[in-house]
C-alpha cells in the first residue's frame, strides 16, 4: 500500500511520461520497537483488510468499485514516477536531504517484500500505536481513492513520519555523548598518530645509525677474536715449542736437580710435539725447532752422563744424601736412553770388578815388592781350614758391601733382575781366583777329615751367598762347584785308597790264620764312619739319591769285595769253613760299625741279610760234616733226590724205590749205627770247637743249634724209612740223639708234628 499524496506528486517527466520511484532497499534504522507499535494503533486494521479482500471479491459484481480501482493504479503509477523524478533531481541538486533520505528509507521499508506473518505483525502493531486516532470512518478515509483518502493517508504517514523522527532522535541523543567521545579519541589518535609518524622517523634514523655502528662493533669483535686466538696460539706455541733464556741457562750452566729435570722433561716433550709441525705444509719450522731442541737435549744427557760416571768413579762422594739422591734421579732418567745406561753401567762394573779383584789378589798373595801395603791379611795360609774359611769370609764381606751399594745406587725396588745382573758382572772376574785357590788346596790335601771341614765351609757358605744371590751368581755357581770339588776329593780319595788296598800285598798278608778281620778295614771306617756320622743331611753329602746310593755301596759293598778278593786269592784258606768263618768275621765287623749310623740303615739291612746267608751256608756245612761223620751223607742225598724232607708233609710210601739202592741193606745200615754210636757223643764238643773262632757266640749257638736240629729231624725220617722197609732201626732213639746234640727240649716241641 502507498501512502502518497497523488495529486501533489502529479508531475510528468521531460520525456512526456510519468517517473515512477524504483523500490529501495529495506532502512537500516531501528525503528524495529516503532513498526511492532505501528499495528496496535490501528484498532479496525484488521476489518479493514477483510473488507477489501471481500471487496476483490465482489468486483465482478460492481462495476463502480472497479472503476475506482483502475483510477487508484493510475495515482499510484503517477505517484510512481513523480518519486523517481524527485530523486533524479535531488541526486543533481542540494536539495533537503533529509527528506529524501526519509522518504527512500521510508520506501524501502514498506516496499520491502515480507512475508504474511510478518505484515500482520507490522499491522498489528500499527493498530496498537494509533487506535486512538484511528476510527472507522478515518479508517474508511484511508482506503478512499480518492482525494479524501489521500489526505487522510498522507497525515497518517505524517503521524508515522513525525513518530519515525523522534525515534530517531532520541536515538541519536543516546549516541551524542559516545559520538562526542569518540570525536575526542578521534583527536588523541590523531595526535598520537603524528607522534608515531615522528618517533617511527627517529627511529629509522637511530637504526641507520646503529646498524653501521653495530656493524663496526662486530667486525672489531672478531678482529679482537682473532688477535687473541692469535696471541693464545704464540703464548701456547712458546709455551710448548720454546724454552725461555732462564730454562736454557738451566740446562747448559746450572747444576743437576730437581729442576734440571724438570727442564729437561719439558725439553723433550717439546722434541715429541715437533712431529706436528712436521706435518704441515712447510715443516721448515719443525725442523729448526727440533734441530735447536736436540743440541740443548745431547748436551743435557752428556752433561748427566759426565756427572754419572764421575759419582759411580768415586763413590765416597755418596755419603751425602743430596748427592745419592741426584745420581738415583740421573740413572733413572738414564734408564730411557738404555745406550748411554748401557754404557754408564758397563763402565761401573768394570772399574769395580778391577778395584775388587786387586783388593783380593793382594789379599791371597804377597807382593814381590815387600810393601807394608802389599801384607795379605790371610796369615793363616798353613791351616787350609781357617785360611779358606778366612777366605769366604772375605768374599761374603765384598758380596753384602757390593749389595748395599747397588741397592742404594740403582733402587732394588725398582729392578731386581737388573741390580742381580750388575752384582753378577762386578763379581764375575772373582769367581775364577777364588776357585782355584779353594781347589788348590782341596787338591793339595789327602786328609779325610781336613776334606770334610772343607766342605763343611763350602757347604755353609752355600748357604750364605744363596741368601744374598740368584742362581745365576757365578759367586754362587763357584761355590757350587767348590762343593762339588770338595765331594768328588771325598770321594777319589776313598776309591784311591780301596784301589790301593785291593793291590796291597801288605792288605792280603794282613788275614791271618785266627781268621779275624784285616786291619786296614777297621783304619778304612775309623777315617769315613765318623765323617758320615756328624752328617744331619738326607744323604751322605747331601749327593744326589744316585750319588749317595753309589757313595755307600763304595764304603760298604767294595771293601767286602775288596776281602773276597783277597781270600779268593790266598792259599793259606784251603778249608770252606774257614773262609766262611773269615767272611762272616769280616761282616760282622761291618756291621758292627754302620748299624749306629742312620744314613747306612739300607745297608745295614743288606749286610744282615748277607750275614743270614753266610750263617744258612755255615750251618749247613757243619750239618753236611755230622752227617759224613755219621755216614749218613750219601743216604741224606738219596733221600734229597727221591723227595726232599719238608716238616709239613711226610709220606714214608714216597720213599720206597730207596730199597733198590746198593746202600740200603741191614749190613750197612748196621756198620752206620755203630759209627753214630761212636761219633755223637763228643758231636757237640767238636762243633763248638770248630765254630770257636766265629767272633759272634750268638751266631755260634745259632749254627750248633740249627745244625744239630736239622741232623735230628733227618735222623728220625730216616730211621722211620729203615723200618718201614728194612724192619730194622738205628740203637739210639731221636731223642736220645736231640740230647745228645744238645736240641732235646726244641725237638720235643715240634716232634708230634713230625710224626703225623
Amino acid at each position: 500500500m502507498d501512502f502518497i499524496d497523488f495529486d501533489s506528486y502529479q508531475e510528468t517527466s521531460a520525456e512526456g511520461g510519468t517517473n515512477l520511484p524504483s523500490p529501495q532497499p529495506a532502512l537500516s534504522l531501528p525503528i524495529t520497537t516503532n513498526i511492532e507499535n505501528l499495528g496496535k494503533r490501528f484498532s479496525n486494521f484488521n476489518n479493514l483488510t477483510r473488507n477489501l479482500l471481500k471487496r476483490d471479491e465482489t468486483s465482478t459484481k460492481d462495476t463502480n468499485y472497479s472503476k475506482e480501482i483502475k483510477i487508484a493504479e493510475k495515482y499510484a503509477k503517477l505517484s510512481l514516477n513523480i518519486i523517481d523524478k524527485e530523486e533524479t533531481v535531488l541526486n543533481e541538486s542540494t536539495g533537503p536531504i533529509k527528506h529524501n533520505s526519509l522518504s527512500n528509507r521510508l520506501s524501502r521499508v514498506l516496499n520491502n517484500q515480507m512475508n504474511d506473518s510478518f505484515i500482520k505483525e507490522v499491522f498489528i502493531n500499527l493498530e496498537d500505536k494509533y487506535s486512538d486516532n484511528l476510527t472507522s470512518n478515518n479508517i474508511k478515509e484511508l482506503i478512499e481513492p480518492g482525494v479524501n483518502g489521500s489526505i487522510s493517508r498522507k497525515k497518517l504517514r505524517g503521524l508515522i513520519e513525525n513518530e519515525l523522527i523522534k525515534n530517531q532522535s532520541s536515538v541519536l541523543k543516546e549516541y551524542s555523548p559516545t559520538i562526542k567521545q569518540l570525536k575526542v579519541l578521534q583527536e588523541k589518535l590523531v595526535k598520537l598518530n603524528e607522534l608515531n609518524n615522528s618517533t617511527n622517523e627517529k627511529i629509522d634514523k637511530n637504526y641507520q645509525l646503529s646498524s653501521h655502528f653495530n656493524s663496526r662493533i662486530v667486525d672489531l669483535n672478531k678482529e679482537k677474536k682473532s688477535i687473541m686466538l692469535k696471541k693464545n696460539l704464540l703464548i701456547n706455541f712458546k709455551a710448548k715449542f720454546t724454552l725461555d733464556e732462564y730454562e736454557e741457562f738451566v740446562l747448559s750452566s746450572g747444576e743437576i736437580n730437581d729442576e734440571y729435570f724438570k727442564v729437561l722433561q719439558k725439553a723433550e716433550l717439546i722434541n715429541e710435539n715437533c712431529s706436528i709441525l712436521l706435518s704441515i705444509d712447510n715443516p721448515q719450522l719443525g725442523l729448526k725447532i727440533m734441530s735447536k731442541i736436540n743440541q740443548i737435549i745431547n748436551k743435557s744427557i752428556d752433561k748427566i752422563v759426565n756427572f754419572t760416571n764421575k759419582s759411580l768413579g768415586n763413590l765416597y762422594s755418596l755419603n751425602s744424601k743430596t748427592k745419592l739422591t741426584i745420581l738415583q734421579k740421573c740413572l733413572k732418567y738414564l734408564k730411557n736412553k738404555m745406550n748411554y745406561y748401557n754404557s754408564i753401567v758397563a763402565n761401573f762394573t768394570e772399574s769395580r770388578s778391577k778395584v775388587l779383584l786387586d783388593d783380593f789378589l793382594n789379599e791371597i798373595q804377597v807382593s814381590s815388592s815387600g810393601s807394608k801395603n802389599s801384607r795379605p791379611i790371610f796369615i793363616s795360609a798353613h791351616d787350609p781350614i781357617r785360611f779358606i774359611g778366612d777366605l769366604l769370609a772375605y768374599i761374603h764381606s765384598i758380596v753384602v758391601n757390593e749389595i748395599e751399594t747397588i741397592s742404594n745406587i740403582f733402587l732394588t725396588d725398582d729392578n731386581i733382575s737388573k741390580n742381580n745382573e750388575i752384582l753378577n758382572k762386578i763379581l764375575k772376574p772373582l769367581s775364577k781366583p777364588i776357585k782355584s785357590k779353594i781347589d788348590e788346596i782341596i787338591s793339595l790335601n789327602t786328609k779325610l777329615s781336613t776334606l770334610y771341614s772343607i766342605y763343611n765351609l763350602v757347604e755353609l757358605y752355600t748357604v750364605m751367598f744363596s741368601k744374598q744371590l740368584s742362581p745365576e751368581n757365578d759367586i754362587l755357581q763357584t761355590i757350587h762347584l767348590l762343593v762339588k770339588s770338595s765331594q768328588d776329593k771325598i770321594i777319589t780319595i776313598i776309591n784311591n785308597n780301596l784301589a790301593t788296598i785291593k793291590s796291597s800285598n801288605q792288605a792280603q798278608l794282613d788275614l791271618s790264620i785266627d781268621l779275624q778281620p784285616p786291619e786296614w778295614i777297621i783304619d778304612f771306617y775309623s777315617d769315613i764312619l765318623p765323617i758320615i756320622d756328624q752328617l744331619n743331611s738326607d744323604t751322605i753329602l747331601n749327593l744326589s739319591t744316585s750319588d749317595h746310593e753309589k757313595f755307600t755301596s763304595m764304603i760298604v759293598n767294595q771293601p767286602i769285595d775288596v776281602f773276597y778278593h783277597h781270600i779268593s786269592n790266598n792259599k793259606l784258606f784251603t778249608d770252606k769253613r774257614d773262609q766262611l768263618i773269615l767272611k762272616q768275621n769280616f761282616l760282622d765287623l761291618i756291621l758292627s760299625k754302620i748299624i749306629p749310623i742312620n744314613l747306612l740303615s739300607d745297608k745295614v739291612l743288606e749286610i744282615n741279610e748277607l750275614n743270614n746267608n753266610l750263617v744258612n751256608e755255615i750251618t749247613s756245612y757243619q750239618l753236611d760234616t755230622l752227617l759224613k761223620e755219621t755216614q749218613l751223607y750219601d743216604y741224606f742225598n738219596i733221600i734229597n733226590m727221591i723227595c726232599p724232607f719238608t716238616d709239613d708233609f711226610f709220606d714214608i710210601s714216597i720213599y720206597e724205590p730207596i730199597k733198590e739202592n746198593k746202600l740200603f741193606s741191614r749190613d750197612i745200615i748196621s756198620e752206620v749205627n755203630l759209627v753214630i754210636q761212636d761219633v755223637l757223643p763228643n758231636a757237640l764238643i767238636d762243633m763248638q770247637q770248630s765254630m770257636m773262632k766265629l767272633n759272634s757266640p750268638l751266631i755260634v749257638n745259632d749254627i750248633v743249634m740249627n745244625s744239630s736240629f736239622e741232623y735230628v729231624k733227618f735222623y728220625y725220617k730216616f730211621n722211620t724209612i729203615i723200618w718201614e722197609y728194612l724192619k730194622e732201626e738205628f740203637s739210639w732213639s731221636d731223642i736220645e740223639v736231640a740230647t745228645l746234640l744238645g736240641v732235646e727240649d726244641e725237638y720235643v716241641e715240634i716232634r708230634s708234628s713230625l710224626m703225623e
